[in-house]
């Protein structure tokens, strides 16, 4: 699959060649001779991604970087005329998945749309329709599927979709006939059946899912395993799994920059989170999912050595302007310092269930009032925590009884974008918007306006998932099983250390080649994040984060060398 650099940039020139004498074996088209036009060569003293990369397949036009054993990938043609890069990993248990998708091709997809997103390169209505089409062709083998993250990171081509799946099913489904299932969708929802190289199957199994757009074309990577493999499988794919390992296989220089950083002080690295969590009737078992997760959440945070603050508020408009809490009746945080803080945790994260019924997340986290918990010069980060619909902005409730003027959708948004916050939303799974009052609603039976899952049930959402992911935040399923609310959490930590930290890369890195010294010693990356360093990937930037004992002191000296495409 891997060819050198003069073998690659001959084809690059050939197909050049022919797409510019309309080689699409048009009969109407003349088919004599004309004189060959050489391939431009690339400059030898050049890198480029073929030189770096550890897998690279023409035909499936992917590139795989890192530490990644190649045997375990092969190709494979689909009906379709399609090629598809297969990983199959028998020893960490994963079957994955990455292809070119050509836009303007699948049959399946509403032609109108399909040219909105070739023109305008629109990432999000890509990802949205093809996340639709697996999650309808898993339901209907009847899978149960519910969203752990959805967020909106980057690699070295620009903007890519991260989504992490539940899929549970009644009896156990080996993990390459559910790749198989994907790849019909991919085959013009014909059947697809590769070898089973990887013998794991469950009945709770994980689908990670990313999609990105470079150069007209679409691309996805998908990567299925069983749920409780999770760490294992993430230790070895967790940068294939968010893509920032792939690439398309195009020709494009790499070079390598070296950036130094200077730590100032610990304390620093501060995030402020404010939690905005639903009280009404409906929300006694999601209230119980957050304080449960509490012990690792904590855990978590400390690791990172972040200097950060938790508030809670409600959505009760009567309620909400004011923070809730400590046991003490004055505190309304919790911090490092905090006694308890696990405990205190629990009875913040469960404001109760004896609140309104009109739930206005926007309206309590816009009139809310700080004081004591916010912080000048400190990144912030609010998490949205609701089963239902924002009720001012999408079904017109006022929040309150006296003169006030209902805000729309439109006007919420623009607020938020002005914060320079990073919004979560853990809610319910329609993707259905309201911008103004002048537009309509859907109908409750429309599919996707409700969940129901192991973790509760919901309806709407979409409001606050659109805030999530137009600041570089993530939304989660309320609906999700409690057991996989970890992954929710581990992920609010992830964007909340690379708000804090003080590193922030000024290109993107292949991160298989990042390399970090503090004062001179050497620092080994840990994606488990007990000790070392690893690397954020947001949707405006990459951030150098470290763990344990590598944090780096006051006035040490962090250097860090990587390449990019340039």
């Amino acid at each position: 699959m891997k060819l050198n650099k003069q073998l690659l940039a001959m084809l690059v020139g050939t197909s050049v060649f022919l797409t510019a004498c309309g080689g699409d074996s048009d009969s109407s088209i003349s088919t004599k001779p004309t004189d060959p036009v050489p391939p431009e060569q690339p400059d030898e003293t050049l890198t480029t991604i073929q030189d770096v990369a550890t897998v690279v397949s023409e035909k499936a036009n992917i590139a795989v970087f890192g530490a990644v054993n190649p045997k375990y990938f092969t190709e494979t043609a689909l009906t379709s005329g399609r090629t598809v890069l297969l990983l199959d990993d028998n020893v960490t248990k994963a079957a994955g998945f990455a292809s070119q998708v050509d836009l303007t091709a699948s049959s399946a997809q509403n032609q109108a749309k399909v040219r909105s997103v070739v023109l305008n390169q629109n990432l999000d209505e890509f990802s949205k329709f093809y996340l639709a089409a697996f999650t309808d062709a898993l339901i209907q083998q009847n899978a149960k599927v519910n969203i752990l993250t959805n967020r909106v990171s980057t690699n070295a081509q620009g903007e890519v979709v991260n989504v992490i799946l539940d899929i549970d099913f009644s009896n156990a489904n080996e993990l390459t006939k559910v790749r198989d299932l994907l790849l019909s969708v991919l085959n013009s929802n014909s059947s697809v059946t590769t070898p089973v190289a990887v013998q794991a199957s469950d009945k709770k199994l994980r689908l990670n899912l990313s999609f990105w757009l470079a150069n007209q074309l679409g691309y996805i990577w998908g990567n299925t395993y069983v749920a409780s493999n999770s760490d294992q499988v993430n230790q070895v794919y967790g940068d294939l799994n968010i893509a920032s390992a792939l690439s398309s296989n195009a020709v494009i220089e790499v070079a390598t920059v070296k950036e130094t950083f200077t730590q100032t002080t610990q304390s620093a690295n501060a995030v402020d989170i404010l939690w905005n969590i639903d009280s009404s009737g409906s929300m006694s078992e999601e209230q119980r999912n957050l304080a449960n997760g509490a012990a690792q959440f904590f855990k978590s945070l400390n690791q990172a050595g972040v200097d950060y603050r938790l508030a809670v508020n409600t959505q009760d408009a009567y309620a909400c302007k004011s923070l809730r809490t400590l046991k003490d009746k004055t505190t309304n945080f919790i911090d490092r310092n905090t006694p308890d803080a696990e405990q205190e945790w629990a009875t913040l994260a469960q404001p109760g269930t004896y609140g309104s019924g009109t739930e206005t997340g926007f309206y309590c986290v816009r009139e809310v009032d700080l004081t004591g918990f916010d912080r000048p010069n400190v990144k912030n980060l609010v998490v949205f925590v609701s089963d239902e619909p924002e009720n001012e902005t999408y079904w017109q409730y006022s929040p309150v009884y006296s003169n006030y003027t209902r805000r729309d959708f439109n006007d919420y948004k623009n607020y938020f974008l002005s914060t320079n916050t990073t919004y979560f939303s853990i809610v319910g799974t329609s993707d259905h918007i309201r911008p103004t009052f002048a537009d309509p609603t859907t109908s409750w039976s429309t599919l996707g306006f409700e969940c129901n899952g192991q973790g509760g049930s919901a309806e709407g959402g979409g409001h606050f998932k659109e805030i999530a992911r137009l600041t570089g935040g993530a939304s989660a399923s309320i609906c999700a099983d409690a057991t996989s609310w970890n992954v929710v959490f581990d992920d609010i930590i992830r964007v909340a250390t690379g708000l804090a930290s003080q590193f922030s890369l000024k290109q993107v890195p292949v991160p298989s080649t990042v390399k970090v010294t503090v004062n001179g010693q050497n620092i080994e990356r840990d994606t488990t994040h007990r000790q070392g360093f690893d690397l954020v990937y947001s949707n405006s930037g990459v951030s150098l984060v470290f763990y344990g004992t590598a944090l780096p002191k006051a006035g040490e000296t962090v250097s860090v060398s990587y390449d990019y495409f340039k």
